[in-house]
């Protein structure tokens, strides 16, 4: 029989019966330059997966074929031996399964347990004064407000010229709530990200808190915008100061509940104001915000908007406020380039271009006084959409302060 129609009595690939040939699991004659299978290439067979649906390993089916050749036929004790070794073996297998299963069923139990009791957390009594009305530039009249451990959980923010927010759960909602353009952080979207660009993420991150915590911040106030789907600070909950007030912004108010659920739990004594916005109008004093932590929201907010972010916040900084943060971009001439202006159309000029941040920062009085190419990488998922495969894309860690 020749080995294409051996392969297909078997159902399998004429490559895996040259590779059982290779390996000596078959032997068949050799007409010229053509295999001939005979019938003892199909008892052979016929064995080889038998032993195979018992789980037994190529290596242990050619010590087993090589006995059998050895001795002429089959010793049914060699036989009935062989397969009691691989019912040891799968006993001891299923024990150190068992004990996994008991591991996993005894850590999904604990998840089930009451859940930890932890402080409530509002906004501080002691961030009202920095609540200002957007378009008047005047405080805000604070009214209807309950109060829970020096934290406000209910109240209504509001100025006389029409201008409305309120505080619901701990939490500021402000005015015009826009749907969200962003894809939202969940198990779905986790899933666009390969392993390579998340390390790379992660150390992006750690280079700006290891920077942030350089900073002298008693008393200041520090701003993570776009947390929906870029998470920075709140996951180094425990080493952050509890001398600073923290403003967390993002669309979707769920994954506020969230996070406001997951600081709670880790570290209730931070001064921590959750506010829920999509358009960047936020009821804050202006000069109130001395750091801004640039999660690439640059690139995410740039990708759908026609506007610098920083521009948009550019009222709620002072003469002092810095920038510390991550950018993601290619170099000049890269094909990522073009398809990202063809999926997005309406994204701000030459976002991703390497000179796009320094120029735009520049126009705002900001200068880059420190950068540091945290890595690159060549897949980072279907989840920036725009990259052409085989090119890089770089993560760049940098400070800027006001131009002097």
């Amino acid at each position: 029989m020749k080995i294409g129609s051996f392969a297909k009595l078997y159902n399998v690939s004429v490559d895996t019966i040259r590779y059982y040939i290779e390996l000596g699991l078959l032997v068949p004659e050799k007409k010229g330059a053509q295999f001939q299978l005979n019938q003892s290439c199909l008892d052979d067979m016929e064995l080889i997966l038998e032993l195979k649906h018992l789980q037994f390993s190529l290596k242990e089916i050619q010590k087993f074929l090589s006995y059998k050749r050895l001795t002429i036929n089959i010793d049914i004790s060699y036989y009935q031996n062989l397969l009691s070794e691989k019912k040891n073996t799968f006993v001891e297998e299923k024990k150190e399964l068992n004990r996994f299963i008991k591991l996993i069923d005894d850590k999904l139990q604990s998840f089930e347990q009451p859940a930890i009791s932890c402080s409530y957390t509002g906004v501080p009594i002691s961030f009202i004064p920095f609540f200002y009305c957007p378009y008047c530039k005047v405080q805000l009249n604070i009214s209807d407000a309950s109060i829970r451990d020096s934290n406000i959980s209910e109240a209504k923010l509001t100025c006389s010229c029409g201008y409305f927010s309120s505080i619901q759960d701990g939490i500021v909602l402000t005015s015009n709530l826009e749907e969200s353009p962003y894809c939202i952080l969940n198990e779905e979207t986790m899933k666009e990200f390969t392993p390579s660009f998340v390390s790379l993420r992660e150390k992006g991150d750690q280079w700006m808190i290891k920077v942030l915590k350089e900073q002298d911040l008693s008393n200041k106030v520090v701003i993570e915008t776009n947390i929906d789907i870029s998470v920075s600070l709140p996951k180094y909950i425990s080493s952050l100061d509890s001398d600073t007030f923290y403003i967390f912004c993002g669309f979707s108010l769920t994954m506020i509940k969230k996070l406001k659920c997951l600081i709670e739990k880790v570290n209730s004594k931070l001064r921590i104001v959750y506010i829920q916005n999509t358009d960047y109008l936020l009821p804050l004093k202006p000069g109130s915000i001395d750091v801004v932590i640039d999660s690439i929201t640059t690139n995410d907010v740039c990708s759908h908007k026609n506007v610098f972010p920083i521009t948009l916040l550019q009222t709620y900084m002072n003469d002092r406020s810095k920038v510390i943060g991550n950018y993601l971009y290619y170099h000049e001439g890269a094909t990522s380039l073009l398809n990202f202006r063809t999926l997005y159309p309406n994204s701000h000029p030459h976002v991703l271009y390497p000179n796009y941040l320094e120029s735009n920062l520049g126009k705002e009085g900001l200068k880059i006084q420190q950068r540091t190419i945290i890595g690159s990488t060549d897949n980072p998922g279907i989840f920036l959409d725009y990259h052409e495969q085989g090119e890089k894309v770089n993560l760049l860690g940098y400070i800027a302060n006001r131009a002097i």
